[in-house]
């Protein structure tokens, strides 16, 4: 049978032989008018005001984003949000949108209507990048969980009215994306993110999508954006085809516990046994947009693979293989080895930058070594994914059955990472 998977903005084609089984999401009834239901959330929220009466007062607004890595569809969701405000008396010059980087690159300003939608940039509104190296940006509040720092984006903390948006999906650390989320990592300072992304709290065997109870990468960031705070929060959830399927405002952790109760039931799929061969993507554009990216796809595959077993990944990696910081500590895993490059960065002084994606992916390689990869790198680059080029999905499956026999037990997941899966029986 002939299988699409997501590559880039569009597909790679795979023909995958009798027996190979296909894991997708459930299917899920998308909201057929997301503006007439985001009026509604907006007036009838999950414990909580309505939005209209929290800003009634208000001098001032920042509204939190989440960054291109993200596909959220900002042009639904932003402009029903300004325009309360504005009913409220707040005038656009007082709003700032402020995307919530974490410590990937600014967004820059060419990009902010593929961000944000044309409507939105039609209101005279701030738009800031956070950054969370610049001190001048930063406030510290003290402590959270874990003896995490609670470093803020300034910006949001001196707001009259704190509001986050975004996507609700399986995160491979965090359990699931948005809500906390967006307060921490995506407007912390680096401070905050040397325990949020430390080695131990990377290293726990509950980090992992989908995960939250006794998760301690969620733990620290309910911690941090509890001290923080949050006036409001709109996040959606989407199908295969980035349609909304449920759109949970409110409360910043009421209504994010009912989107991941949600997504739970939309995104985890089990299956009998691990796999010879798994063929999978990063899950498309945004999230394949570089290999640094793409760790979450090889963490979920990794989770279904049987030992030594193999993957094949389609992840375009348009932008090539992530910021210098990254490449550089992929060569020093390659030197050291996971263990060394582990004890070398186990503490807040020998943390660097981008530490996490490595150590995530050096706990695939764990498992095994035996990856493919279909993207548009150039050879320097693949020299430092512990990777080997395919030009095809159907030649990766080809060169993996030299590796597990020519008879394999193949699964493909087209989503990548926005699919979940599960061995039966395992916790």
């Amino acid at each position: 049978m002939e299988v699409e998977i997501r590559y880039g903005k569009g597909f790679k084609e795979v023909k995958l032989p009798n027996g190979a089984i296909v894991l997708k999401k459930p299917k899920t009834e998308i909201i057929s008018d997301p503006l007439s239901e985001i009026q509604r959330v907006l007036n009838r929220p999950i414990a909580s005001r309505m939005l209209l009466e929290i800003a009634d007062g208000k001098r001032d607004a920042c509204i939190v984003v989440s960054d291109t890595t993200r596909p959220v569809p900002n042009s639904i969701i932003l402009p029903p949000m300004i325009e309360t405000l504005e009913r409220a008396g707040i005038q656009d010059k007082d709003i700032i949108i402020l995307i919530a980087n974490g410590t990937h690159d600014p967004v820059p300003q060419s990009m902010f209507e593929e961000l944000l939608g044309r409507e939105t940039l039609t209101h005279n509104v701030k738009i800031v990048n956070h950054n969370a190296y610049d001190d001048s940006m930063l406030v510290d509040l003290g402590k959270a969980a874990y003896g995490c720092p609670v470093v803020i984006n300034k910006l949001y903390m001196q707001s009259s009215l704190k509001i986050c948006t975004g996507l609700i999906e399986p995160h491979f650390m965090a359990g699931y994306s948005g809500g906390r989320k967006s307060i921490c990592p995506g407007i912390t300072g680096i401070e905050t993110l040397k325990v949020f992304h430390s080695v131990d709290a990377m290293g726990h065997p509950l980090s992992k999508s989908c995960s939250l109870v006794g998760n301690p990468v969620d733990e620290i960031a309910k911690s941090v954006a509890s001290i923080a705070g949050c006036d409001f929060m709109l996040n959606v959830t989407l199908d295969d085809q980035r349609r909304i399927t449920g759109i949970f405002a409110g409360d910043l952790f009421e209504a994010h516990k009912l989107g991941c109760d949600f997504v739970a039931k939309t995104s985890i799929v089990e299956m009998e046994k691990a796999a010879d061969i798994v063929v999978t993507s990063n899950g498309g554009y945004p999230l394949d947009q570089n290999y640094y990216q793409t760790a979450k796809g090889l963490v979920e595959a990794a989770e279904v693979v049987k030992p030594n077993g193999v993957i094949v990944m389609a992840s375009e990696c348009r932008f090539g293989l992530g910021k210098e910081t990254f490449r550089k500590l992929m060569g020093e895993l390659r030197e050291k080895g996971t263990k060394d490059f582990l004890e070398a960065h186990r503490t807040s002084q020998t943390f660097e930058s981008d530490q996490w994606e490595v150590q995530k992916i050096s706990q695939v390689l764990d498992k095994t070594r035996n990856i493919f990869l279909l993207s548009e790198l150039n050879e320097e680059d693949y020299e430092l994914t512990f990777a080997q080029r395919i030009s095809s999905l159907d030649e990766g499956i080809k060169m993996a059955k030299k590796i597990v026999g020519e008879n394999p037990f193949i699964v493909a997941i087209p989503e990548g990472p926005y699919v979940v899966s599960r061995i039966s029986g395992n916790e």
